[in-house]
């Protein structure tokens, strides 16, 4: 009897282990947004089981930030599970006015790295040039050879100093 609880035990884990792997491939994007003095956004991707990769999971984060006459966004490998290359560019846009895209701004600085391992952050940075602008903070990324991807933060307003100063 005692055979037979232990061998029902290690089926039922077994079937979890199932049923998480399949929750877990039916997740595309989960995102979340915080304001304080920068803005987080997290990308969760699962990968396809066709995919010729031992990635399971990545984790990216972009933040805007500023302070002492400069503005810069970082872009960080929060977690990956299992190995993985993942190619970041991660770019800044400023503009004296407010402006709903990147596309509409001027690009200031740009930083690129061919694999951001788990842990490690890459930034792009610019000085106010002493003055009040809108900034934007965007990354490109691609992993394990899938499609380009690309997230934002901001636009947030930064006075001279380099000092958060509001969404609009």
């Amino acid at each position: 009897m005692l055979r037979f609880k232990k061998f029902f035990v290690v089926i039922l884990a077994f079937f979890i282990v199932i049923l998480m792997l399949f929750v877990c491939n039916n997740l595309s994007y989960s995102a979340y947004a915080e304001v304080n003095n920068h803005i987080l956004i997290k990308n969760s991707e699962v990968v396809d089981n066709e995919k010729q990769s031992s990635r399971l999971f990545t984790s990216l984060s972009i933040s805007l930030n500023g302070g002492d006459g400069k503005v810069w966004t970082t872009v960080k490998n929060d977690f990956t599970l299992f190995p993985s290359t993942v190619l970041v560019i991660v770019q800044l846009y400023s503009s004296y006015t407010y402006c709903e895209s990147y596309t509409e701004m001027t690009l200031v600085s740009e930083n690129s790295t061919t694999d951001l391992n788990m842990g490690e952050t890459i930034i792009a940075e610019s000085s106010t040039g002493g003055e009040q602008k809108y900034w934007m903070g965007r990354m490109r990324y691609k992993i394990d050879g899938k499609s380009w991807e690309e997230r934002t933060v901001g636009v947030l307003k930064y006075s001279a100093a380099g000092d958060y100063i509001g969404i609009l």
